[in-house]
């Protein structure tokens, strides 16, 4: 099987995950939450989901391993293909009725991050990756283009905020946006940050602590688009979070700020 098999397979199934989270959703039972953690919930929606995705990729694509955020890894972490997976990024929202929440389906090749699917199924968007010799990324089936600006008077830029990163010193990259004439926005979600990029609404989208199954898909998808990734441990040996930082242009006028903060003890 190819990467191009991986792919096709790849936009069915999130197709498919999305249409059983937002079942799921519509029934009390797919809402019953446990809490990981503060502001950090999982609901019955968020397992089954998974479950879904690793059920179909195993049947599948038997040799290949996963790395979900739920249910862990499985199979050889030295396997030329890892799915890395994220059921419903944006749990919060969407067990509140939000629509800024997604299906996250990346797959590396030979270690490289080189497929991605993120469904937003409220927001009825889909955007797929597929790096390589010809790059191709698209939403809704239409090309993706980054953004091409650089100044920091037009910057809008995508902030990723957890319990993992002190809030005064998010509260400050905030300031130091704004101060230079720059917006923000914050969604809940990486994801959805991270489609702003690669579809040019946002010139960036920076988290000082983000999880592998969160930028998987959004890696691959951004870098097929001709958007930069500055991220250089995410790959499937990650098992913490770590600094993450996307871009329209690495030359844009923000990103010396953007760099200190995603990097910052």
């Amino acid at each position: 099987m190819t990467m191009q098999d991986r792919h096709r397979f790849a936009l069915d199934l999130a197709q498919e995950a999305g249409r059983l989270a937002q079942t799921m959703r519509a029934d009390a039972t797919g809402l019953r939450v446990d809490a990981k953690g503060p502001q950090d919930f999982v609901t019955a929606a968020d397992l089954a989901v998974e479950t879904l995705i690793r059920d179909r990729i195993t049947a599948r694509f038997p040799d290949d391993a996963i790395i979900g955020e739920e249910g862990g890894h499985h199979g050889n972490p030295d396997a030329a293909h890892v799915w890395i997976i994220d059921p419903i990024d944006g749990t919060t929202n969407f067990m509140r009725g939000l629509p800024d929440w997604a299906i996250s389906i990346g797959c590396t090749n030979a270690g490289t991050l080189d497929l991605g699917v993120i469904f937003a199924p409220d927001l009825g968007l889909t955007l797929d990756g597929l790096c390589g010799q010809t790059p191709k990324a698209t939403i809704n089936g239409k090309p993706l283009t980054p953004s091409t600006r650089t100044a920091a008077a037009e910057a809008l830029v995508a902030v990723g905020w957890s319990a993992r990163t002190h809030f005064a010193q998010h509260a400050d990259l905030l300031d130091q946006i704004v101060t230079a004439g720059g917006e923000y926005r914050r969604s809940g979600a990486a994801t959805i940050g991270l489609i702003g990029v690669a579809a040019g609404w946002v010139d960036a989208y920076v988290e000082q602590r983000l999880n592998l199954w969160d930028a998987a898909a959004g890696i691959a998808i951004i870098r097929a688009a001709g958007g930069v990734i500055e991220a250089p441990a995410f790959s499937p040996t990650l098992r913490e979070p770590a600094p993450f930082l996307a871009l329209g242009r690495a030359d844009h006028a923000l990103a010396p700020l953007l760099r200190r903060y995603a990097t910052a003890v």
